[in-house]
């Protein structure tokens, strides 16, 4: 795998402050629904070539990114990754309606600004 430089997004950035009003907002929750990625197959949130940040998403993402659109806990799945991935390098797929290359730059921020 190539390495690929990720910029940090920029503070006031409509998915840093969503990552923040969601922390505050979930704090002790309990999800007991169902998320949409467990009923579709592994392989549609991961596809094989992901976008980066200077172009928009490829269809496979914009599928994926769709089908999270209608999940019960987009806001959760999205919260919940950023507090098990350990380092950017392990922000894959789509997840919590967010295609990769958002995500990478999103924990780049949170991580630069102390936020994660």
């Amino acid at each position: 795998m190539s390495r690929r430089y990720i910029t940090p997004l920029a503070v006031e950035h409509e998915l840093v402050e969503r990552v923040l009003r969601i922390r505050q907002t979930q704090r002790g929750v309990v999800v007991d629904e169902i998320p949409v990625c467990a009923t579709i197959d592994p392989d549609e949130w991961h596809p094989e070539n992901p976008s980066g940040l200077t172009s928009p998403p490829y269809q496979a993402e914009r599928r994926a990114m769709a089908l999270c659109a209608g999940c019960p806990i987009i806001d959760f799945c999205l919260v919940q990754e950023l507090r098990e991935v350990s380092s950017v390098e392990h922000v894959r797929g789509i997840r919590g309606g967010v295609r990769q290359a958002d995500r990478q730059a999103l924990y780049l921020t949170l991580e630069q600004e102390g936020l994660l």
